[in-house]
């Protein structure tokens, strides 16, 4: 790649190419827990968090009435900063002059203005559209009386909270590396290596080294096994709607059985994937600015309800507050151990969470990759076409036409699942094999359910 193709790419602030397509579509902003006073007890009075997304400085809090606001930081009177405003029932109030401002940025008052003044009327501070959505606070930043696209409706958008959980993280490298990793098939054959397989346990970080995919010879494998002993899939990626790919990687197990390994990735940033047999991870790479990113992962049960307690615990043992930082990274050469490395894992970077695996990965790029000493292959296929597709729709909005995944209401409904899957099928029949085991998968999810068998009560009352 060229160094002025890796530059329009990956730079994302106000007035970039790359930033004015980032610009199309809503960003999180803030997990719901991060108002949550159990975890943090300063929102218990004062519900404000300063926050940067996409480059940009800005100011999120929630009225009396439970309203969001999100604002510049610099208020529109001198410039001050926001995040340390007052807060008050009606809005954010600025310490240096006193101006308040309400969550959608009209001025409410100027009382160092002379009695009579109409200056509050002419003021607005420069606000963003903020929706809640599956426990995350999304964004909107386009341009000002333009209209927000919709969210699929996914699955990890659909299910009620007793079915879901997010969480998030923070990478210090550009958005885009972080968001190739997940994207790549051939990576967890070694980046993610075991070298012995563990059977049992929900630990956090053990689902995917324990979870079993399947019989061969009647001998249950676990997914580790699978990855280190089968290392170079045959990788198929197909378009299902613009912007919606599905990813197969096919690994032969012998001559009647075959691994299969179904996910997506959703332009510009996500990917779907499988966590286990009844939990699937929706995961989105959001620009901080250019050299970081967080990564908001959803997790999304099919089957029994998850326990979000256990699991916030889990991970928040990994992370510093308030901001979600980890507590591994350059400065302590990620927790590598050389003996783990010769006895335990490939990577040699802990067996319990194997997000500081790909955090590693991708922090040790370097904080904007350099793309121009690349010598991609094969199985790097689905990076080449996502960094297609991203040029072109760069182009495209250049252009005043609409990207891929900027969807209105009606594009936006048709997209349900998308359906991931790791299962081992008959080699002769896969494709029918593990589209089977999705479905039964999703019969099985009580929340699913539910609106199937309102319709049908809803048909047997009108047939009556």
């Amino acid at each position: 790649m060229q160094a002025a193709q890796n530059e329009l790419i990956t730079r994302i602030g106000p007035g970039t190419p790359c930033g004015a397509l980032m610009r199309g579509y809503w960003q999180p902003v803030a997990l719901c827990d991060e108002f949550d006073p159990a975890l943090d007890a300063r929102t218990a009075t004062r519900p404000v968090k300063r926050v940067r997304v996409l480059g940009q400085d800005l100011v999120l809090f929630r009225d009396a009435q439970g309203r969001w606001g999100l604002l510049d930081r610099a208020c529109a009177h001198r410039g001050a900063d926001l995040a340390f405003g007052r807060h008050e029932p009606e809005g954010l109030r600025c310490p240096f002059h006193g101006w308040k401002f309400a969550v959608d940025g009209r001025c409410l008052e100027t009382p160092a203005e002379p009695l009579g003044s109409t200056l509050c009327a002419r003021v607005r501070q420069r606000s963003y559209p903020v929706r809640e959505c599956s426990g995350v606070l999304f964004g909107w930043f386009g341009d000002e009386g333009s209209m927000p696209p919709e969210l699929p409706a996914f699955d990890a958008f659909r299910a009620p909270p007793s079915h879901s959980f997010a969480f998030k993280g923070l990478w210090h490298c550009n958005w885009l590396q972080a968001f190739e990793v997940g994207i790549d098939p051939a990576h967890p054959s070694f980046l993610h290596r075991y070298l012995q397989d563990e059977q049992g346990g929900d630990a956090y970080g053990r689902q995917f080294r324990a979870v079993s995919v399947g019989d061969v010879d009647g001998e249950r494998w676990p997914m580790t096994r699978v990855m280190r002993e089968r290392t170079s899939p045959e990788i198929r990626h197909d378009e299902v709607a613009p912007g919606l790919t599905r990813i197969t990687a096919l690994r032969i197990i012998n001559d009647h059985l075959t691994h299969v390994r179904v996910t997506h990735a959703v332009f510009p940033y996500t990917f779907v994937i499988p966590l286990s047999e009844s939990v699937t991870i929706t995961q989105m790479h959001v620009p901080v600015d250019d050299t970081r990113t967080y990564w908001y992962s959803f997790f999304t049960s099919f089957d029994a309800p998850l326990d979000k307690a256990t699991m916030r615990a889990q991970r928040l043992r990994g992370v510093s507050l308030p901001d979600y930082l980890p507590l591994h990274g350059a400065h302590d050469d990620w927790g590598f151990d050389p003996e783990e490395q010769r006895t335990r894992t490939y990577l040699g970077m802990g067996e319990e969470d194997i997000n500081r695996h790909d955090q590693w990965a991708v922090e040790s790029m370097g904080p904007i990759q350099d793309r121009t000493r690349e010598h991609l292959g094969t199985s790097d296929k689905v990076i080449m076409a996502h960094r297609r597709l991203l040029l072109k729709a760069i182009e495209q909005v250049q252009q005043g036409a609409r990207p891929p995944m900027a969807l209105d209401a009606g594009e936006a409904a048709a997209l349900d699942g998308p359906d991931t899957i790791d299962c081992i099928a008959p080699a002769a029949r896969w494709e029918a094999f593990w589209r089977d085991a999705a479905a039964a998968k999703r019969a099985r999810a009580p929340w699913l359910l539910q609106p199937a068998r309102a319709a049908v009560q809803a048909a047997d009352e009108d047939a009556r």
